[in-house]
């Protein structure tokens, strides 16, 4: 009763992208392998199991192009695979030039369109580099097949198998007493069932997907309610010489016989009527087979609708055509579907032990809530006994408020005093003991309450862990991409370079790693083009003609440490200076220490390229770098030294949803700073602050740092100062760039959970997110760069205001 393989099936196609890409993925870091060791059988083996699951994967959503291409490229894997065909570097350029064609067209049909572009003199390419021998044999195993396909009938008589000699089972009786239920229930009103018992040609070139093409096909007209094999076994890698399918339709069966018919992939069809009765049992009322069809011009105009097939459709002729009665049976394009499909969301695979440690934890929570409510219900009683014991109680005072006269009487006719104390003590004694079983059962519940709580914060927060780590997915997603850009870009350069990754299995958050790519993407070409010298250079400085590029990862704590790092000529500290001056980016006059001067190569357009190429010269990289990271709320720097190479280090948070915070208060708001941006806090007097051209400063450990006051930049009310008279500063920043930010009061550390601001409030200066607090309140979360920036901005306005008093 599956419905998996329907093509225009969302969830279909969104996986079958997400396999694609890492076929792909895995094609193209496998051929780069045995570029470098060609004989390394175990790569050839993975390149060419991932070609071939391609091509299955692309036929069975009836992409044609792809798969027909993707054919062709399994041919000549499969010479390299025989020792047919030596791996050189022409091989290598060309298949990794196929492989860019199969991604275009897998990006061709995630966006909803159809790749068609002529792709005939690639095919060519790899054809002529198979052995003349193999080529001469599939060149006539393809004329064969194109003739046998011309001929107006279904298939050729002396192909067909007869099928109802006796020897193959009544489709009826294969069917258990569940199944035949099973099948009643499914099959819609005014539909009749079918069995159609296929025979497929093993001489086909694409024979182990032709039950899954059949199936398809099927599936336009029909609905398929059962097959023989199932239909997991029809999507292995296997060749089935017979597939019996079970369908429910209301078209006639000459139409399904029709459809049934694949030229160059069946021999042979024949469809039977079932019946079932009241009693749960099936029969088989007649039989139709293929070469007795009563209208045999619907098969030859199946047969011209799959020829008229545009040509862009299917570039590579070796590929099988999936004819679905076209002619008759008009049906929707899946292009739509697949870029809905692709677009609604990535694929996150996450390892099962990780689900299961979730699953564990959920069922303590389980428990947990159980505690919890028992709890609420031991809690409520508590309330009820608290009620009676206080009614009571006041009933008893109420009482003696009303005997105070009578006993003021008896001590005035001299009744003595001890002889009073007894009769109240015999009357109100029990008083003391009305709350004594509240008292006790109320220490009880709130110590269970208490343990329950405390279990209940161990369980959320390993939940909180366990969450984050289904999102954290291994660097290695991003790193593989980088030894096809490294060989490309040598190339481009006419430099010898050698990558090496390390740190490939460090894991952080998936929405970090979609957003990591630019920005060490830019460091590479960076460091490829102005960092690491040409061949001719190297040998002169003595150094080895081959440049090393070194991508590592690691983790310090919560964050994660990313290193580009060369071994080329450094940065020339003096040519960046001058282009500084040249652009009025820095006073010519202004001494600079070395660290500073990195810092300049950050700035938008600044680049000391004297020509502009398709790789560097227009100054946009590393500006793209610095903005990018900010924005993850991490930092990037650099260090250099002459001759000797130049390291990028990009330090980023592990997650960007749940963060580390201190909590600030600010006349009656509360802000949270990311834990990552503070570098300490002081308790200041205010004699201790002082001005400089009319910025506040104070002074640490001989070091001059600049004031905001928070109060002022976002316009709230405050005193100011704390209770005690002292002003609270937190340093946010960088080594290289902080200042003093002027709060009220320092409340704490807490967990912190990101949530963005929408519709008017996105573009906030300064601010991040927010955050729901434990009370309930909102708590702004504060964006130190920007916060940064806004600033000096406010700086620089206040001295042009001032300067223009002046004048």
């Amino acid at each position: 009763m599956s419905d998996y393989l329907d093509i225009n099936n969302e969830e279909l196609l969104k996986d079958f992208f997400s396999e694609a890409e890492q076929q792909v993925e895995q094609l193209e870091s496998n051929i780069l392998v045995i570029e470098q060791d060609p004989t390394n059988k175990e790569a050839i083996d993975e390149i060419f199991r991932a070609a071939h699951t391609l091509k299955g994967g692309s036929a069975t959503v009836e992409m044609s192009e792809l798969s027909g291409f993707t054919h062709a490229v399994e041919d000549l894997l499969d010479a390299i695979r025989s020792n047919k065909v030596t791996v050189t570097e022409d091989t290598i350029d060309l298949l990794l030039h196929a492989l860019d064609i199969i991604k275009d067209m897998l990006a061709a049909r995630s966006n909803g369109e159809v790749y068609n572009q002529d792709v005939s003199a690639t095919v060519a390419k790899l054809r002529s580099n198979i052995p003349e021998g193999k080529e001469n044999k599939k060149n006539a195993a393809k004329a064969s097949q194109s003739k046998a396909a011309s001929k107006p009938v279904v298939q050729p008589q002396a192909k067909t198998t007869p099928t109802n000699n006796g020897n193959t089972a009544d489709p009826a009786s294969l069917l258990s007493e569940y199944e035949i239920l099973e099948l009643r229930e499914a099959v819609p009103a005014d539909n009749k069932v079918y069995a159609i018992r296929v025979q497929f040609d093993e001489s086909s070139l694409m024979n182990t997907v032709g039950g899954i093409q059949v199936f398809a096909a099927l599936k336009q007209s029909a609905l398929v309610l059962k097959t023989i094999p199932d239909f997991d076994a029809l999507y292995e890698d296997e060749f089935h010489p017979e597939v019996l399918y079970y369908v429910a339709s209301d078209a006639s069966e000459s139409d399904l016989l029709s459809i049934a018919n694949i030229p160059d992939v069946t021999l042979n069809a024949e469809i039977d009527e079932l019946t079932f009765s009241a009693e749960g049992s099936a029969s088989k009322t007649k039989s139709v087979n293929a070469d007795v069809v009563s209208d045999p011009s619907a098969a030859e105009t199946r047969s011209v609708a799959a020829d008229a097939k545009p040509k862009d459709e299917t570039p590579e002729p070796a590929a099988a055509t999936v004819a679905t009665g076209e002619a008759e049976h008009p049906k929707k394009s899946p292009a739509t579907a697949a870029n809905a499909a692709h677009s609604s969301g990535s694929v996150l695979r996450v390892d099962a032990k990780r689900i299961d440690y979730l699953l564990n934890l959920v069922s303590e929570t389980v428990i947990t809530k159980a505690s919890l409510n028992q709890s609420a219900m031991e809690f409520n009683e508590l309330y009820a006994l608290f009620q009676n014991a206080n009614g009571e109680y006041k009933d008893r005072i109420r009482k003696l408020l009303d005997k105070f006269p009578s006993y003021l009487e008896k001590i005035q006719q001299g009744v003595d005093l001890n002889t009073i104390k007894k009769e109240l003590a015999a009357d109100y004694a029990g008083m003391f003991e009305l709350f004594s079983q509240f008292e006790t059962s109320m220490k009880y519940s709130v110590t269970k309450f208490r343990s329950s709580a405390q279990n209940l914060g161990r369980i959320s927060g390993e939940l909180q862990e366990g969450v984050m780590k289904i999102r954290m997915v291994p660097i290695s997603q991003i790193f593989s991409r980088f030894p096809r850009v490294v060989r490309d870009l040598s190339k481009t350069l006419n430099k010898s370079i050698q990558l090496v990754i390390e740190g490939e299995d460090t894991e952080l958050d998936k929405s970090v790693v979609e957003d990591l790519l630019d920005p060490i993407m830019h460091c590479v070409r960076n460091s490829m083009d102005h960092g690491i010298e040409t061949p001719e250079e190297r040998k002169a400085l003595g150094k080895s003609e081959q440049g090393t590029l070194l991508l590592r990862a690691s983790n310090e704590g919560n964050m994660i440490v990313i290193e580009v790092v060369d071994d080329g000529k450094g940065i020339d500290v003096d040519a960046v200076k001058a282009k500084a001056v040249e652009r009025g980016l820095l006073h010519p006059g202004k001494n600079l220490t070395d660290v500073e001067a990195y810092q300049l190569i950050f700035a938008p357009g600044f680049s000391t390229s004297k020509t502009i190429s398709s790789v560097s010269g227009r100054g946009v990289g590393l500006d793209v770098v610095k903005t990018h990271i900010e924005k993850l709320n991490g930092t990037v720097t650099v260090v250099s030294e002459r001759n000797r190479g130049t390291r990028f280090t990009i330090k980023l948070p592990l997650t960007l949803a749940i963060i580390q915070g201190l909590l600030i208060r600010v006349g009656e708001e509360v802000y949270s700073i990311p834990i990552t941006s503070v570098i300490e806090s002081h308790r200041v007097r205010s004699e201790e602050i002082n001005r400089i051209d009319s910025y506040e400063v104070f002074n640490v450990r001989n070091e001059v740092i600049s004031l905001l006051r928070l109060n002022r930049l976002f316009g709230v009310p405050s005193a100011e100062k704390g209770d005690d008279g002292h002003h609270y500063i937190v340093i946010v920043g960088t080594a290289e760039k902080k200042v003093g930010l002027m709060v009220d009061s320092l409340i704490g550390e807490e967990d912190v959970v990101i949530k963005p601001l929408k519709d008017q409030f996105t573009n906030s200066p300064g601010i991040a997110g927010a955050s729901i607090l434990g009370d309930g309140s909102v708590s702004l979360i504060i964006d130190v760069g920007q916060l940064l920036d806004l600033g000096l901005k406010q700086e620089m306005h206040a001295r042009e205001r001032r300067e223009a008093s002046i004048w």
